[in-house]
C-alpha cells in the first residue's frame, strides 16, 4: 500500500534551490579569483561575488525564519545516528550560509582599499559602520580574523556540500526511500505522491 510522502513547502523549495545555485556560482567565482593575478581581478566579478554573497545572507535569514515557523516534513524511518547527522549537517549549513556572507561583509568593511559595494551594479550596500570607523590597526585585526573565518568556512562548506549530495544519493539509490522528492521542484510532485 502506497502512502503520500509529505513535501517541503513551495517557499522552502524555492529558497533551497536559489541559495544552492548562488552558493555554487560564488564558489565558481572564488575559484576564478584564485587563477587570476591579483592585479587582474575584475572589479565587476568582485562586485558580483559580493552581490551573490549578500543575497545568500538575506535569503538564508528568510529561510531560517521560515524553517523556525514551518517545521520540515517528517522523515522516513532511519537509524537515530542518521537523523542526528542529518540535523547536524542542516544546522551547519545555516552557519555557513549566514557566517560566510557576514565574514565577507566584515572583510569589505575593514579593507584598506575602502571599495564600495554595489549589489548587481546598482544597489549600494553599506559597510558595517562601527568596524569601518575603527583605527587602521583595529580594522586590520578584524579584517584578518574575518578573512581566516571566510576561508575556513569555505573549506567546511565544500565538505558539507559533498556530504549532503552523497547522503541524498544514498537515500535515493541504496535506501530507495524517495527522500529526495521532498525537496525537488515541480517534477518531484508526482513521484512524491506515489512514494512508498
Amino acid at each position: 500500500m502506497r502512502r503520500p510522502l509529505t513535501r517541503y513547502s513551495a517557499v522552502a523549495i524555492v529558497l533551497h534551490w536559489l541559495i544552492a545555485l548562488l552558493i555554487l556560482a560564488n564558489i565558481g567565482l572564488a575559484w576564478t579569483f584564485q587563477t587570476l593575478p591579483k592585479g587582474l581581478l575584475d572589479f565587476k566579478l568582485i562586485q558580483l561575488h559580493k552581490s551573490f554573497g549578500i543575497t545568500v545572507l538575506v535569503l538564508s535569514l528568510l529561510r531560517l525564519a521560515w524553517r523556525l515557523l514551518n517545521p520540515p516534513p517528517p522523515e522516513p524511518p532511519m537509524p537515530a545516528w542518521q537523523k542526528t547527522a542529518a540535523g547536524a549537517v542542516h544546522w551547519a549549513f545555516y552557519v555557513i550560509m549566514i557566517g560566510m556572507p557576514l565574514s565577507g561583509w566584515v572583510m569589505v568593511s575593514t579593507s584598506a582599499y575602502n571599495l564600495p559595494t554595489l549589489l548587481y551594479g546598482a544597489i549600494p550596500w553599506p559597510h558595517i559602520g562601527p568596524l569601518h570607523d575603527l583605527p587602521t590597526a583595529g580594522r586590520k585585526a578584524w579584517g584578518d580574523a574575518a578573512g581566516t573565518t571566510h576561508a575556513v568556512l569555505a573549506w567546511i562548506a565544500y565538505g558539507l556540500i559533498g556530504l549532503h549530495v552523497l547522503a541524498a544519493l544514498k537515500h535515493q539509490v541504496l535506501d530507495r526511500d524517495n527522500l529526495i522528492y521532498r525537496m525537488l521542484p515541480l517534477w518531484g510532485r508526482k513521484e512524491a505522491a506515489h512514494a512508498v
